[in-house]
């Protein structure tokens, strides 16, 4: 076989340009030929939201007057709790965090997926004037199925609004929310636009928005869990991303704490927390922060009389009357250990051994042999 077979065959005739213009040429140019651009249809006409008229902000730069806020935390945290501090502060004037409030025209509250009486109760614990409210869950007229046709959500939405008949510059609390937003909250793309028509209807009101959301279920392993609060809002990021501020509450058992956490990510300031306390009724205070260090070393004292001088005793047994003596759990038991080894009272001998330190001589600063 020579190098020939190999060749396609030179041929000069007319007929074979022929076919070659034919057969190569129409497939090079096709791929070169640029394509035809597709015809743009008309713009259509869209409808420029109402302005807002000025108002003064609920709470400047956390709050801005035609905005819409959310506050997240877990079921039982104590979310209706904080409203109802929250809601007694624009009422009398007081400042929220350490920042001023200013009394909306008027405050309306509408309950999604509770009978009102859970949130009537936290209200007047906390001393709140009356104010319009609308239940969903008792409109005995109210069609739930609408819920199921994600495009009549807006209009249930606006129904709801309409039921308060609130002023111009008044502050809405929806709880939940989400219920209200049309399309999947779980979806990016419908959480934006679910909550630009949430938007849109209080802007042709004038209103602000406080709404309540859920968060998910929080995994055992702390490794799996979103860093930022904010993140763990049930569904869509959405939902934070097309809102002005993003509030969260999270309690002891979640942060490790012996305080509740309040905190806020705005888009004007910084993010902010708070520690807040519990009182007798329920309702939250500032966190004592010295009252809670001076408890803090009373229990650090009796954690000490718990051991015995030259006395190795194995953490189990140290935890269980930690526990007893200072009326506490084990994981503050454990911590009690910890700070008495750090104080240089107390030092680990081994994996789980214990002992207690002999305290320095008076006179020569050095404890005795």
């Amino acid at each position: 076989m020579s190098d020939d077979d190999f060749d396609p065959p030179h041929d000069e005739s007319e007929e074979f340009h022929q076919q070659f213009e034919i057969i190569v040429r129409p497939r090079a140019s096709a791929r070169l030929r640029p394509s035809a651009p597709l015809p743009v249809p008309p713009a259509a006409h869209v409808p420029l939201a109402p302005p807002l008229t000025p108002f003064p902000d609920p709470i400047p730069h956390i709050m801005p007057h035609g905005s819409i806020s959310t506050l997240s935390g877990a079921s039982g945290v104590g979310k209706t709790c904080w409203l109802a501090g929250l809601i007694k502060a624009f009422q009398t004037g007081q400042p929220i965090n350490g920042h001023p409030t200013t009394m909306p025209s008027q405050i309306g509250f509408i309950s999604v997926d509770r009978p009102y009486r859970d949130h009537k109760v936290w209200f007047e614990r906390a001393g709140c004037l009356p104010f319009p409210y609308y239940s969903m869950r008792e409109d005995e007229d109210l069609n739930w199925e609408q819920l199921r046709e994600y495009k009549r959500v807006p209009a249930m939405f606006a129904a709801a609004l309409d039921k308060l008949n609130l002023p111009p510059g008044a502050l809405v609390i929806v709880d939940p929310l989400p219920l209200l937003i049309a399309g999947k909250i779980i979806d990016y793309k419908d959480a934006a636009i679910g909550m630009a028509l949430i938007d849109k209807a209080l802007r042709a009101r004038q209103l602000t928005l406080l709404g309540v959301f859920h968060v998910g279920k929080e995994k055992g392993n702390k490794n799996d869990r979103y860093l930022r609060p904010q993140d763990r809002i049930l569904g869509s990021g959405g939902q934070v991303g097309y809102s002005e501020t993003a509030m969260y509450l999270m309690s002891p058992v979640e942060t490790g704490q012996e305080y509740y956490t309040i905190g806020w990510v705005p888009h004007q300031i910084p993010e902010e927390s708070f520690k807040l306390q519990r009182d007798s009724q329920g309702l939250f205070q500032p966190f004592d922060d010295l009252t809670a260090y001076q408890a803090q070393l009373e229990d650090i004292d009796l954690a000490l009389t718990c051991f015995t001088s030259d006395t190795i005793h194995v953490a189990a047994w140290l935890v269980e009357r930690i526990c007893a003596a200072c009326d506490c759990k084990e994981r503050h038991a454990k911590e009690l250990i910890s700070l008495l080894c750090q104080a240089g009272k107390v030092e680990r001998v081994s994996r789980g051994n214990y002992r207690r330190l002999a305290l320095p001589s008076p006179a020569t600063g050095t404890a005795p042999s």
